[in-house]
């Protein structure tokens, strides 16, 4: 399966997933986002997609771009969670004419990964590993075993070798410069215990991109997109009914 697609009114949606991670991230938020035209995507090599793992932001940014093409009619607006969130960066720097705005989850403009996420999956790789070792700081405390264990299965479909090279990619992202000069509207989310994504990383893109939005989830963490998609899904109807 590429993407998941749910029908509805424009603009569309268009979901790109973390590092690691493949269209199941954004389940729960798709289904709270009723009556919205909506794709979650899969980067190449994971979760049935076919290719390798792309190996940069830019060539992410490329997909992207072939994918909205291809499939998306009219305007449109990219969520992007950590990763996918510079995917999202990547693409409005470029100025896409059918872009409306952009959803920013848990993200920044410089992506630097701690050299024990790196490690891990490097090891995993030599190894044989089959399940995906899991960064330390994604989940908030008291967050269902539940969600945690549909995460972990739904995260074997990402092969350890592609979720490696995501990792490289995130780390080598850097668009601090740039920032600023990004012109369409930003929804920037971040949760308070965000040890990948910390809250000044959002600050960051919020002191640069002129028109946006911040709000700053209590004792979230990184993967808040998971943990309150109906959250998340109020925030991004209201931002599309006010932008």
């Amino acid at each position: 399966m590429t993407f998941r697609h749910e029908t509805g009114p424009g603009p569309a949606l268009v979901c790109i997933h973390g590092s690691a991670d493949n269209h199941h991230v954004y389940d729960g938020l798709l289904d709270s986002l009723h009556g919205h035209d909506r794709y979650a995507i899969n980067m190449p090599g994971r979760a049935g997609t076919d290719g390798s793992p792309l190996r940069t932001v830019a060539e992410m940014e490329t997909f992207l771009a072939r994918f909205v093409e291809a499939e998306v009619a009219g305007e449109y607006v990219v969520v992007g969670h950590s990763l996918g969130g510079a995917v999202a960066i990547e693409h409005a720097l470029r100025a896409p004419p059918r872009l409306e705005s952009l959803v920013l989850l848990a993200t920044g403009a410089r992506l630097r990964v701690h050299p024990m996420i790196l490690q891990l999956f490097e090891q995993a790789a030599a190894t044989g590993q089959k399940i995906p070792p899991l960064p330390p700081g994604l989940y908030e405390q008291g967050t269902d075993p539940a969600l945690i264990d549909k995460a972990s299965r739904d995260r074997e479909l990402t092969p350890i070798e592609t979720g490696g090279a995501d990792w490289r990619a995130a780390d080598a992202f850097d668009r601090m410069s740039e920032i600023g000069t990004i012109q369409v509207p930003a929804l920037i989310v971040v949760g308070t215990r965000d040890a990948l994504t910390p809250l000044k990383y959002a600050e960051f893109m919020a002191n640069g991109i002129a028109d946006h939005e911040l709000h700053v989830i209590e004792g979230a963490g990184h993967m808040f997109v998971m943990e309150r998609p109906a959250e998340v899904a109020g925030w991004i109807e209201e931002w599309l009914r006010n932008s």
